[in-house]
């Protein structure tokens, strides 16, 4: 009779191994690597004026070398349009004014930035071709 509880009892434990909830493998979690084209939007600052804090800054960077830029300054939006290039991690663009205060409209600006497959565009910078003489920093991150 213990033989055949024994036995009983073997079935019962290896049924209810078998039967039981397998802890599934943990996944390695991969980094997105996100490509260089798309919407980044961030901030940017203006050396010499550091009372106008974090301003709102983005571009929409196109296949085929296009970018359009969006800023607001001052209450004010801003549109500018050009061409950007990529060497190595650097990014390195330059876009005209096109929409934005009238004193603007036609200004050049040029921007570098790191660029890593994280989705961050860091160590940024920015710079006015004269007559404007404006320069500060811009910070990017990957929205899509």
């Amino acid at each position: 009779m213990s033989s055949i509880v024994l036995t009983t009892f073997a079935i019962a434990i290896a049924i209810f191994q078998v039967s039981s909830c397998k802890k599934a493998d943990a996944q390695p979690t991969t980094a997105k690597n996100y490509p260089i084209e798309g919407l980044w939007i961030g901030t940017y600052t203006v050396d010499g004026e550091p009372g106008l804090g974090d301003q709102y800054f983005s571009f929409v960077i196109k296949p085929g070398g296009t970018i359009i830029n969006d800023t607001k300054g001052g209450g004010v939006q801003h549109l500018g349009v050009g061409t950007w290039a990529l060497n190595g991690t650097i990014l390195t663009c330059s876009f005209t004014c096109v929409y934005g205060i009238s004193s603007n409209i036609g200004i050049t600006e040029t921007s570098t930035a790191t660029w890593d497959k994280a989705g961050k565009l860091t160590a940024g910078i920015w710079k006015n071709i004269p007559p404007l003489n404006g320069s500060g920093t811009i910070t990017l991150t990957r929205v899509n």
